[in-house]
């Protein structure tokens, strides 16, 4: 029996079938701790060298996201869903006031309020509606495509054109997922998904971003308190 029963069930479905137990997704579930290997990966292996950045703080927000798309895909609850969406904007909401501030249409000494004010209000909007926050989502996501596939600033930066292409790659296959096109079915349906696909990638895609961003951010010399 479910212990997650007494929630109402995910707005948004996946492609993997629900099963009836402590874990409803296994496959969906068992990806998304590639977030917190990418969180710890980056935290050992540049968190005492970039002490000074800002960017020192985005592998928690990878691992967050992590721990809240396990929580999400373990229950397949409503409830966990929106907590899953709303914890993304820490991501995204960064990458999109570092490029407001790569872009020079800021000064990075706004650049904390800019985050929160972006991050704060992309999740508000996910608490108040989900299919509002998660549209809000995509529109941040799309801007970051954008900008750093055509801004010079990352247009010779090979670190930020993975980060593109594995973001994009990864989000096809949301898509995919959430239309229920290519889902797997029989044996192997619990096993691999196209949305667990889209947390390898996208998690391949935040390593890339930090090592970007990191870059980036040490043209501002402006040292962290």
């Amino acid at each position: 029996m479910s212990p997650w029963k007494q929630f109402k069930p995910a707005i948004f479905e996946t492609c993997e079938p629900t099963l009836d137990g402590w874990i409803a997704h296994p496959a969906e579930a068992a990806s998304a701790i590639a977030y917190l290997l990418v969180a710890t990966l980056l935290w050992h292996h540049f968190g005492y060298r970039d002490r000074r950045l800002f960017v020192r703080y985005l592998p928690f927000a990878l691992g967050i996201i992590g721990l809240t798309s396990i929580l999400f895909h373990i229950s397949y609850a409503a409830l966990f869903q929106v907590v899953d969406v709303a914890a993304i904007p820490l991501f995204m909401g960064y990458i999109c006031a570092a490029t407001v501030v790569h872009r020079q249409q800021a000064d990075v000494t706004i650049f904390p309020r800019l985050f929160w004010s972006i991050t704060t209000i992309s999740v508000l909007l996910v608490a108040l509606n989900l299919a509002v926050g998660f549209a809000v989502v995509i529109v941040q996501g799309c801007a970051i495509i954008w900008f750093w596939w055509t801004d010079p600033f990352t247009q010779k930066n090979t670190d930020a054109r993975r980060a593109i292409l594995l973001l994009v790659s990864g989000a096809i296959l949301l898509g995919i997922d959430h239309a229920a096109i290519g889902c797997v079915s029989g044996a192997n349906a619990h096993l691999i998904q196209p949305h667990s696909i889209w947390h390898l990638l996208s998690a391949a895609s935040g390593f890339f971003f930090y090592r970007a961003e990191r870059q980036l951010e040490q043209r501002w010399h402006r040292p962290v308190s």
